[in-house]
């Protein structure tokens, strides 16, 4: 796991500004044919967690497919919306775009 290639950097076709991060593990290394479950949902809610906490104009894609969570009062929602918690009082505030 010490060795590395070099990056990849592409420009844009269509001269767009964002970064777009594509991850290929080396399944052979881990003596794996593919991705289990476990790991597979651990990156799932990852990209959910970063689609929560970053500013409002940072889009968040998994599998081409965009996660539509706004802010972190929205991110929350997804834990705390059922019967359980559906009394329980919600308190949030932005103070500024960055935090």
């Amino acid at each position: 796991m010490s060795k590395k290639e070099d990056p990849i950097i592409t420009q844009n076709p269509r001269n767009e500004d964002y970064t777009c991060i594509e991850f290929y593990p080396d399944l052979q290394k881990f003596k794996m044919e593919k991705l289990d479950d476990d790991i597979v949902n651990l990156f799932t809610k990852r990209a959910y967690d970063l689609a929560g906490v970053v500013n409002t104009k940072v889009k968040v894609w998994l599998n081409n497919k965009k996660i539509n969570i706004k802010d972190f009062d929205e991110y929350a929602t997804l834990y705390l919306d059922n019967e359980e918690n559906k009394e329980l009082p919600r308190i949030s505030e932005n103070k500024t775009d960055r935090w």
